[in-house]
């Protein structure tokens, strides 16, 4: 996994402080970039929410998150 416990700590700062961050890891062929914006009203009771991107060579995937630990759930693999 890309993402170290530091980061993820960051991440759920930043969701739980409702401030906007953007981080990007890679290695070799893999990269993941997180970013953290304002949840629209249909995510209600959410305020924020992080959005997890993977680029593996020619694949890309995204995924929207509510917490740090889905996050780390889904970027792990």
């Amino acid at each position: 996994m890309l993402l170290s416990d530091n980061d993820l700590a960051t991440i759920q700062t930043a969701l739980d402080s409702r401030l906007e961050i953007e981080m990007t890891r890679s290695l070799g062929d893999l990269r993941i970039k997180v970013s953290t914006s304002r949840a629209p009203p249909v995510w209600h009771p959410f305020l924020m929410l992080a959005r997890l991107e993977i680029w593996d060579r020619h694949i890309y995937s995204t995924k929207w998150c509510v917490s740090a630990e889905e996050v780390r759930q889904f970027a792990g693999r």
